[in-house]
């Protein structure tokens, strides 16, 4: 069995969860890939991090192995003026999830879902969104753990968690 921790970021982390919204953004293994700076310079791309920690709500747990951090998963609200991918509403916050590909389909991402599940249901968080491409491999992972499609955006949906 693969042995792994979670545990909520810590405040020097931020270039790992950077590298992790990178391989939420660019999850298809292609060549063409802008780099990680190209990426993070993208208008919708740069503020899903942008001042982070700073925003009410904000919250991220870290999967690591060995002590080296290999997948993220966090939790931010956004508003009607100002949301990315995956808004649903402004009292809901949206879930963006990234795992190192090396440890991809070792139960990272349900794991790493379930503790911002679990965090959720202790703060009175009602519902959480997602957006997903619908030939994203992560979308059975999003069903077995209970998101419903709420909106097909042509590629791509929005789903939703109700706890």
């Amino acid at each position: 069995m693969f042995k792994y921790n979670l545990r909520e970021v810590q405040d020097n982390e931020m270039s790992f969860l950077e590298k992790m919204l990178y391989g939420a953004v660019f999850w298809r293994t292609t060549d063409d890939k802008p780099s990680l700076e190209e990426c993070l310079s993208l208008p919708d791309v740069s503020k899903v991090l942008a001042d982070w920690g700073n925003k009410e709500g904000d919250v991220a747990v870290i999967a690591s192995h060995d002590s080296i951090p290999i997948g993220a998963a966090w939790l931010r609200y956004w508003t009607d003026d100002n949301n990315t991918r995956g808004y649903f509403e402004e009292s809901t916050p949206v879930l963006v999830i990234g795992v190192h590909s090396d440890y991809r389909h070792k139960g990272i991402g349900k794991k790493l879902i379930g503790w911002l599940i679990d965090y959720a249901s202790e703060h009175g968080i009602q519902k959480i969104s997602l957006a997903v491409s619908k030939d994203n491999y992560a979308l059975n992972l999003y069903r077995q753990e209970g998101f419903i499609e709420y909106d097909d955006c042509g590629d791509s949906y929005i789903m939703v968690y109700t706890l």
